[in-house]
């Protein structure tokens, strides 16, 4: 294989055993002697560049190879992936407390209006029947202005949910819909 020298003046290539250049004549000799541990050779021109030169200042060939595989050096602090599992599990942990807190307070269940309604019986209440009997009532809590028992959903004191609760409550137990009419107005009153 021949080898060739480029011109540190104007950049031509020249035959590894040229003394001077070809094109422009300046010397190539004293150039392309290393000085001593202060250069390196590139493996793909043979220009000598500096020790702490990356990358071939002639060719752009990389000086240096580094190992394969992962060339990242360890960082000194936690990753953005360690730091971002953090504040996840610092958020998820909030909200967890908070809705212990919710359910403690009995204020948690009132919200689950619209999930399949199971009593302490475990029997299942028609959502039909439930509307039958609402749709006798106002709402008693006295804040929401008297709006019809099936379409108001406060969570006030003897408010619709309050209210549909005991409807859902009496039905497991196996009262007709006349019988929770007529318990509903002795208990709460209202209605239409």
């Amino acid at each position: 294989m021949r080898t060739f020298r480029r011109c540190p003046q104007c950049g031509s290539e020249n035959p590894g055993d040229c003394l001077f250049c070809v094109v422009c004549g300046a010397g190539l000799s004293e150039v392309q002697k290393p000085a001593k541990e202060k250069q390196r050779k590139c493996r793909a021109c043979g220009q000598f560049n500096e020790l702490d030169t990356r990358f071939c200042v002639v060719c752009g060939e990389e000086m240096v190879r580094g190992p394969k595989g992962d060339q990242r050096q360890p960082s000194a602090g936690p990753s953005y992936k360690t730091v971002a599992l953090v504040i996840g599990m610092i958020f998820l942990a909030g909200l967890a407390v908070k809705l212990a807190i919710t359910f403690s307070k009995g204020e948690g269940l009132s919200k689950l209006n619209s999930a399949p309604v199971l009593t302490s019986s475990n029997v299942e209440v028609d959502e039909a029947q439930v509307i039958a009997v609402a749709k006798n009532f106002k709402c008693a809590c006295g804040c929401c202005g008297e709006l019809p028992l099936v379409t108001c959903n406060c969570d006030m004191s003897k408010g619709s949910v309050e209210e549909k609760r005991f409807i859902r409550e009496k039905l497991a137990e196996g009262f007709t819909v006349e019988q929770v009419i007529e318990q509903l107005d002795k208990k709460y009153g209202h209605r239409v």
